[in-house]
């Protein structure tokens, strides 16, 4: 009988045991878990500034200079239109998409440590279809033309990509250029 407590006693030392290091173990996973998701929360807080920063930067660079395209593709529109006029608000068009492209082409990202190298990527993407939608304007600008389209999908391209970023980081509002631009 004594053989059959002691063997009782201890296979109940060793389950306690083993029940007691299981949940240290679970213990432990939990709490790395936990300081996971704080760093990826971390992590997703600095990007989602970045991506407000930079979007506010962008169209701060070259809101001025959009204004400017846009009062000269308004005045085409105008049948009443002042030649003179109009070649003054051409010229001053041709300068503005001028100086947003040089000011895109030297554009840098602010906070560019808060995001992942494809983040960063994907969004120096963005800001070049900026660049080429005042290329395009350029473009049409020098040759009369009228449809200005390939700008306005440039700059859809923008906030299409944007988007993509902002949704990834959380964020609920849309980075829509064009009517930033506004």
């Amino acid at each position: 009988m004594k053989k059959l407590l002691s063997l009782l006693g201890i296979s109940l030392v060793l389950f306690l045991a083993a029940c007691g290091d299981s949940e240290d173990a679970s213990d432990k996973t939990n709490a790395s878990d936990e300081t996971a998701t704080e760093e990826n929360t971390e992590d997703t807080k600095a990007l989602s500034s970045a991506l407000l920063k930079n979007h506010i930067a962008v169209a701060n660079t070259v809101r001025n200079q959009y204004a400017t395209v846009n009062a000269y593709i308004a005045e085409t529109a105008n049948e009443e239109a002042d030649a003179e006029a109009l070649e003054t608000l051409k010229a001053d068009a041709l300068t503005a998409a001028d100086e947003a492209i040089a000011a895109l082409d030297s554009y840098e990202l602010t906070e560019a440590d808060s995001f992942t190298e494809e983040a960063k990527t994907t969004y120096e993407e963005a800001v070049s279809e900026v660049k080429g939608a005042f290329e395009a304007y350029k473009e049409a600008i020098e040759s009369d033309a009228t449809d200005f389209n390939a700008a306005d999908e440039k700059i859809a391209a923008y906030t299409e990509k944007a988007t993509t970023l902002f949704e990834e980081a959380g964020l609920s509002s849309t980075p829509d250029l064009a009517t930033e631009l506004q």
